[in-house]
């Protein structure tokens, strides 16, 4: 890894994506561009979109699913209407015609409240109400829908905050992952509020307080171990007879560790809260490996006895999991608590990412586990690093999408995240944000045409 020394070498003051784009040669700029318009050509229309994403052949088929069904809902972040909405909620920002688009997917969005309710940020109320306020252009903007969800937002966090407060009185060790984490936990609802302001700080302190005493060490198969010990397998993947510890943006311990950050720098404080902070960064520096990256997870008895701890980890260089988001998460944390050393460490692993064969690990083209994300995270991190080396990368990242794109498809791209086994299938064409081409064309958008204007991104605990 390089000393810090060198990395304050390569720092040069934080710059316009613009400008950290003249770095390097960009041959496809033009391309690009048409790119990203056709995406955004493509996605205006709720109805089309719907129809193109629940085709007959487009589904998916997991273990446990008692038949194929397409991904495609009204709600969520993921491949639904909000998810969407968040592509024309940027762009209408820059040319206010997008608008019409934006409000579109919001309503198709808004007749599917009454239906089951999708957990955390990423599903249900909270996800049309993350979108509609990035829609907005006034105060007034979706102000009454945006009262009625947020009850709503709020009952949900009450509700699991209250779980884990009885969990914790009893002194059970073991978190679900999904209580705490970016996409249906704690951590993602905390972000809303952030975004909503004073009026629902009681709440957000109340989740920042919560997330500190996660960092509290438990005792666990007789072992003191960090607070946030999963004790179960970290969904599909390798067998952990004594649990996990989560290390990812998505599902782990960074996301806590963002939304922690984040709120520091907004001078939203809680008692505990640098400790906190101090203590994520000091187990995800021990968790590197000898180049410097992070693994997704790390099993209860490889953390505890040190020895292989890295040996049978899959690489991995996503947003979700592995180098990018934890990278950024501590990042973030470095520019919050004003440490320069930990800005350096999140520079020097994220080149060190880039560094390696990424097609080992970047499965497809989404911001979740592809080449958008790691695209809108390098540009993340050289726009505050002011990082040389980050900002040399952007061009090829870039590239990458231009190559796998096809305009034969419905949406542009086709969704080939690895199978999980034999029988698993996933649906190839995908709209949204996370994982289809709203995502995509967003990330493209920011990469083109400099840092978001509505904060979009601020879903994927990046900013």
């Amino acid at each position: 890894m390089t000393a810090v020394g060198e990395a304050d070498a390569d720092r040069s003051g934080a710059r316009t994506a613009g400008e950290l784009r003249d770095i390097g040669e960009l041959r496809d700029v033009g391309e690009l561009r048409d790119i990203m318009d056709d995406l955004a050509g493509r996605l205006t229309d709720p109805e089309y979109v719907a129809a193109a994403a629940t085709a007959p052949d487009n589904v998916d088929q997991h273990a446990g699913m008692p038949q194929a069904r397409p991904p495609w809902r009204p709600l969520g972040l993921g491949e639904a209407h909000p998810g969407v909405a968040l592509l024309y909620a940027e762009l209408s920002h820059h040319d206010s015609r997008h608008r019409r688009a934006a409000h579109a997917h919001l309503a198709a969005a808004a007749r599917g409240l009454d239906g089951p309710a999708g957990p955390g940020l990423f599903g249900g109320a909270a996800s049309l109400a993350f979108a509609a306020l990035t829609a907005r252009h006034s105060d007034d903007d979706y102000a009454d829908l945006l009262t009625t969800l947020d009850s709503e937002v709020a009952g949900q966090l009450r509700s699991l905050l209250d779980q884990e407060a009885k969990r914790l009185a009893t002194g059970r060790p073991g978190v679900d992952m999904h209580s705490y984490d970016v996409v249906s936990g704690a951590t993602g609802l905390g972000r809303y509020l952030l975004l909503r302001g004073d009026e629902h700080r009681p709440l957000l302190i109340d989740t920042l307080t919560y997330l500190v005493r996660l960092t509290e060490p438990v005792t666990a198969n007789g072992h003191q171990v960090p607070g946030w010990w999963v004790p179960t397998k970290p969904g599909v993947g390798p067998e952990y007879p004594r649990g996990h510890f989560n290390l990812g943006l998505a599902h782990g311990i960074s996301g806590p560790l963002a939304l922690l950050s984040l709120a520091w720098r907004q001078g939203v404080r809680v008692p505990g809260q640098q400790t906190a902070v101090i203590r994520i960064v000091d187990h995800l520096i021990s968790q590197q490996t000898p180049h410097g990256l992070w693994a997704a997870t790390i099993d209860f008895d490889t953390f505890v006895d040190g020895h292989g701890r890295h040996a049978h980890q899959t690489p991995r260089a996503a947003w979700c999991y592995g180098t990018p988001g934890t990278a950024r998460a501590v990042q973030l944390a470095g520019m919050a608590m004003e440490r320069a050393d930990w800005q350096a460490l999140a520079v020097d692993a994220m080149a060190a990412a880039l560094a390696q064969p990424l097609g080992d690990s970047v499965t497809d083209s989404s911001l979740c586990h592809g080449w958008a994300g790691v695209l809108h995270v390098t540009g993340l991190m050289a726009r505050d690093s002011g990082s040389r080396r980050l900002a040399g990368r952007l061009p090829a990242l870039a590239s990458s999408l231009r190559s796998a794109y096809r305009p034969d498809l419905p949406f542009g791209y086709v969704y080939n995240h690895a199978t999980l086994g034999p029988g698993i299938r996933n649906a190839i064409h995908r709209a949204g944000f996370l994982e289809g081409s709203a995502g995509i064309a967003l990330a493209l958008h920011a990469y083109l045409d400099d840092y978001p204007a509505s904060l979009w991104n601020a879903a994927l605990l990046v900013a």
